[in-house]
């Protein structure tokens, strides 16, 4: 029995040499390393930052259109959340989701800004898109 807890002790501290020698040799390849690496990031930023320019006109034009597709499908999007949440509520929560499902139809109307002609919310002071100011409609 106590053989083997020394041979445990023995193989444990021959792996804690191993690790410590390799933290060494890892340590030195990363400091003689550390010159070539600074000196190719620095050689690449042009072409990184060129990339980047170049895609973030695009990647705007993404996000606007996602943007632009969410608000013209709000009711759809809202419809095939209701009916997900439904098809996985059983029981007595089910009633909750068919409330919700009953009152999602009756949504006011949209209101359409007068500079760019976007599809707003009702609610909404400013266009979402242009953002000029949107009339009230007093009742």
């Amino acid at each position: 029995m106590a053989s083997n807890q020394g041979d445990r002790e023995a193989a444990k501290a021959k792996t804690d040499r191993r690790a410590e020698e390799l933290g060494r040799r890892a340590a030195r390849l990363l400091r003689r390393g550390k010159p070539q690496l600074d000196q190719a990031l620095n050689d690449a930023r042009p072409q990184i930052e060129s990339a980047v320019s170049k895609a973030k006109p695009q990647a705007e034009k993404a996000a606007k259109d996602v943007w632009r597709y969410a608000r013209d499908h709000e009711d759809e999007i809202k419809r095939a959340a209701v009916r997900g949440a439904r098809m996985r509520m059983r029981g007595p929560f089910g009633f909750l989701i068919d409330a919700l499902q009953s009152n999602a139809g009756s949504a006011p109307e949209q209101v359409a800004c007068p500079a760019c002609e976007v599809v707003n919310s009702p609610s909404a002071s400013f266009c979402s898109a242009c953002g000029a100011p949107i009339p009230t409609t007093e009742s």
